[in-house]
């Protein structure tokens, strides 16, 4: 299918062949679903689920909802298409406030995808159109899964310890995910029960399409079209609720995993209050046994290393004691940070019993 100007999306073969394909107008509604108007003589108005992905990675958006099919003729047909959520990958998946424009270019381009031989009455067309979106929705799940994947490997790198990405930001993404997949489950399924509201127009293909029966010759020209669209709304439902069961499957792992990184979050904090106060508190001990007046003031460097070398020991000890206690994976910049701290109380002590008054 081709991208025209604006709006305006011509459904059509690759490349375009006089009499081949069809230019519609697209608009879209505010979020709320409206209802399909009844089609007069010669008409005809389907519906189908939505769902998209678009953009590129790191700025992608996903949108689902649903699309309405208005033929009022082979030259006059419009595209309403009503959101019921769009997402934004941008800082995070998140819930997008931007209402979408009728005339956003990567919104045409994936309506205009994949390309279909659009011919005959405004029957045909809408069945023709209809599965084409159905189609495209339905190929639109394994983009879908790829954002799993995503989301998986993070948390992976997250477990793993090779990623500094928070763990709530993963979560709301999981929740946002799982939301949309819903929604567009919801929209699947309404679709095949409804069969695509062909029924507004054409009682006896929905009625044949309901059953088992193979469309024959005395059935209406677009009934096998009507039902491969179906079967594309019902492929989709199932690996739509595939994907649930994962995410939730997911969801509930990650729980579990938030309760053990408190823990672990706990015992880290009190192992390392433990030896600190031990490091802290041996030498306090020491000092206050044998006294520090002879070392006071700490004016020369005898009297410095005499009364600073156990504090520095006991504390160095304390540290690497932590460090090599710790579950996670010490890298050497801890041990940098360890050395530094230490380095750092003993310059703040030098400089106290420098100043120290005699007595």
């Amino acid at each position: 299918m081709d991208l025209s100007a604006a709006s305006s999306l011509v459904l059509a073969g690759e490349p375009a062949k006089p009499g081949h394909g069809v230019s519609a107008t697209v608009s879209v509604a505010d979020g709320e679903r409206r209802a399909l108007p009844e089609p007069g003589e010669g008409e005809a108005v389907l519906e189908v689920p939505l769902l998209r992905v678009i953009g590129d990675p790191g700025r992608r958006r996903l949108i689902v909802g649903s699309l309405g099919v208005q033929v009022k003729g082979p030259d006059l047909v419009a595209i309403n298409l009503w959101p019921k959520a769009v997402l934004a990958e941008p800082g995070g998946w998140h819930r997008e406030d931007k209402a979408l424009a009728a005339a956003d270019s990567q919104l045409l381009a994936s309506l205009a995808d994949p390309a279909h031989e659009i011919t005959g009455d405004a029957g045909a067309v809408a069945v023709t159109v209809a599965k084409a979106f159905a189609e495209a929705s339905r190929n639109n799940v394994a983009e879908l899964r790829g954002l799993r994947y995503e989301l998986e490997r993070q948390i992976a790198d997250l477990l793993a310890g090779r990623s500094a990405t928070a763990l709530r930001p993963v979560l709301a993404a999981l929740i946002e995910l799982s939301m949309a997949i819903g929604r567009a489950r919801d929209h699947a399924r309404d679709a095949v029960r409804e069969g695509l509201h062909i029924w507004l127009w054409d009682q006896p293909t929905y009625q044949l399409n309901r059953s088992a029966q193979a469309p024959g010759a005395g059935d209406a020209p677009w009934a096998r079209t009507h039902r491969n669209a179906l079967r594309h709304c019902e492929a989709m439902e199932a690996e739509l609720i595939e994907e649930a069961a994962r995410l939730e499957a997911l969801l509930g792992s990650m729980s579990t995993f938030a309760v053990a990184q408190e823990s672990e979050a706990q015992q880290r904090f009190n192992l390392l209050a433990g030896l600190v106060a031990a490091g802290l508190g041996l030498p306090a001990l020491i000092l206050s046994l044998y006294g520090a007046e002879p070392f006071l003031p700490l004016d020369s460097f005898d009297r410095a290393w005499r009364a600073l070398l156990p504090i520095a020991l006991a504390l160095v000890v304390a540290l690497v004691l932590t460090l090599r206690r710790v579950p996670e994976r010490v890298k050497p910049r801890h041990y940098v940070f360890a050395f530094t701290v230490v380095v750092a109380l003993v310059l703040l002590l030098l400089v106290a019993g420098a100043l120290a008054p005699v007595t």
